[in-house]
């Protein structure tokens, strides 16, 4: 008797059940997962179930090799023209006939903003400060993209010197 008593319970809480998923799915909600029954579980609505998962990135993030890379907005050109216009050769590094190439680490911002610059490697001799400055003062950059959206990215670049101006 007390077995038949549970089986006709359970019988009618999964019948309870799929009445429950067929009006659910009626009137625009997605069906109950597939698992143990439970009396808790309620209709998801059909809008939240077909939403994009939201990014599975924080904003927080720090992207080294994004989907789309970040770009000196008007290219390789527009970037070495920027280097030529803004340069300023240190006295010391002209007069001790110093060049070479300063390695410079920055994060762009989603916004395209420099931050956190610092200088890799270089050949000193005032050179390291003027990549950084250089660096520091350039135009906001196209962001790189990691799912169509905007994201902080880690750049390094070199800047070549040549005392032979």
């Amino acid at each position: 008797m007390m077995h038949s008593l549970r089986f006709l319970s359970l019988v009618g809480l999964v019948g309870l059940l799929a009445s429950v998923q067929g009006h659910g799915q009626a009137r625009g909600y997605a069906a109950l997962p597939a698992g143990p029954a439970t009396a808790s579980a309620a209709p998801v609505p059909a809008a939240a179930a077909k939403t994009p998962a939201a990014p599975t990135f924080s904003p927080d993030s720090v992207f080294i090799n994004p989907e789309v890379r970040p770009q000196f907005v008007g290219g390789d050109k527009a970037f070495s023209a920027y280097l030529a216009k803004s340069i300023r050769y240190p006295q010391l590094a002209l007069q001790r006939r110093v060049s070479g190439k300063v390695y410079v680490n920055f994060i762009l911002s989603a916004q395209g903003k420099v931050t956190d610059a610092h200088v890799i490697s270089g050949p000193g001799n005032g050179l390291n400060d003027e990549a950084l400055r250089l660096v520091w003062l350039m135009p906001p950059w196209e962001p790189a993209r990691v799912n169509g959206q905007p994201v902080r990215v880690a750049c390094t670049i070199p800047i070549a010197f040549t005392a032979d101006r």
